[in-house]
């Protein structure tokens, strides 16, 4: 788990020396949460979901050639980044409806759209609700079975008060120094779950590619053979030697390669 969480940070703090400027910024006011998100480029709407702990800086290395291409849109997710923090009645349903309202204000329909853990879990979740929302969706280490209180060695090791002094300082340079919004997300007692059955998997009519590392330490790698053969149109790619969170700058250029072709 500890190389799970280096990875994040490290990947985050590069790819914020390289981060584009944005053509336009935002923090929208919606019903229960404000969402940040920053937007690049024209052409077609694309969305970037983040994962758990990180922000919409993770995307910063990779924004360039999407906006090429496309009018992406860089979203912090619920108790992230700029966004709001988390509260007890956090859920992954919140979180995509999070996403449905955001996409509502911009009047965006049938988007383009990435996520990674969080981001992904929040996507297919989001696709459940109201497929026609996504035109496609790339989904990186994303379960449609998961509960992080199923995990009870993972839940003591993600207590804030078990983290390395060094890791919360990290955490601090990607949430702006807040503490408490940091304090939140650890929060043992918060729902980070999705329960989807393969009935409901199977009425995602979304063309879907699945990417998973071959060494997922949080997952496993069966979460994503059972996407592959539960939803309808879908590929899988499977990455191997890379765990939880498969892209990185190792592959970075296949990752766009493979995923600028999936688009179009």
């Amino acid at each position: 788990m500890k190389k799970i969480l280096h990875f994040i940070f490290v990947s985050l703090i590069f790819a914020e020396v390289y981060a584009q400027i944005p053509k336009n910024t935002e923090i929208v006011e919606l019903k229960e949460v404000n969402l940040y998100y920053e937007e690049y480029g024209e052409g077609e709407p694309l969305i970037l979901l983040h994962g758990w702990t990180q922000s919409s800086q993770f995307w910063a290395d990779y924004i360039e050639e999407y906006a090429r291409s496309y009018n992406v849109y860089a979203i912090d997710l619920r108790g992230h980044g700029k966004s709001s923090p988390l509260t007890k009645n956090f859920s992954i349903e919140k979180a995509a409806n999070d996403i449905s309202a955001l996409l509502d204000y911009l009047d965006l329909k049938n988007v383009k759209s990435i996520g990674l853990s969080y981001g992904g879990l929040t996507l297919l979740q989001l696709a459940s609700l109201d497929p026609k929302r996504l035109a496609s969706m790339v989904l990186i280490g994303t379960s449609h079975n998961y509960s992080g209180q199923d995990n009870k060695t993972l839940s003591e090791q993600f207590r804030f008060e078990n983290l390395p002094a060094a890791f919360i300082e990290d955490l601090k340079k990607i949430h702006f120094q807040d503490e408490d919004k940091i304090k939140a997300m650890f929060d043992p007692t918060l729902n980070y779950e999705i329960k989807l059955t393969e009935e409901s998997l199977k009425r995602i009519n979304i063309k879907t590619l699945i990417i998973h590392g071959d060494n997922d330490e949080l997952l496993g790698i069966n979460a994503a053979f059972e996407l592959h053969k539960n939803l309808p149109i879908s590929n899988l790619w499977i990455v191997p030697d890379k765990g939880h969170i498969p892209i990185d700058n190792t592959n970075k250029t296949e990752f766009l390669r493979i995923t600028n072709e999936f688009f179009r």
